[in-house]
């Protein structure tokens, strides 16, 4: 099971993201939500999820710059950016930090599901790939 955080400074938003999708069935597990991304980076630091699915403007630390500081701290970590800003310089900022997964606001359902299905996969086949390429002893 993949180990999934929710960052964004509306309250109404993380709730709605937490209870919206069954993410147990999806292979996933909520371990923490978090309302800036300073928060979102100590629990990072603690708890190094899977997945993170963050807000692009909050206070503090804004999605962008958790990204950024939480990508130096783990690699591994893969992040689904939300924004209620359809302008591409965000997307184009969020590439250079490897995001691949840009959803504006309102998210649709299906598309967040579809991501998270894809993002199990990939990381499936990184582990299978990594166990094969172990010599045996």
């Amino acid at each position: 099971m993949l180990s999934l955080m929710i960052v964004d400074d509306e309250q109404i938003i993380r709730e709605a993201l937490s209870s919206m999708i069954d993410y147990t069935s999806l292979g996933y597990k909520v371990i923490a939500t978090a309302k800036n991304g300073m928060e979102a980076y100590d629990r990072i630091r603690d708890d190094y999820p899977d997945v993170v699915i963050t807000d692009i403007k909050m206070p503090i630390l804004n999605g962008l710059e958790l990204i950024e500081r939480a990508s130096r701290i783990d690699s591994r970590i893969t992040f689904i950016l939300l924004s209620g800003y359809g302008e591409f310089e965000y997307a184009k900022q969020a590439m250079k930090y490897g995001v691949r997964y840009y959803l504006l606001k309102p998210t649709d359902k299906q598309e967040l599901i579809n991501c998270l299905d894809t993002i199990r996969e990939e990381k499936s086949k990184k582990r299978y790939s990594r166990r094969r390429s172990r010599p045996f002893c």
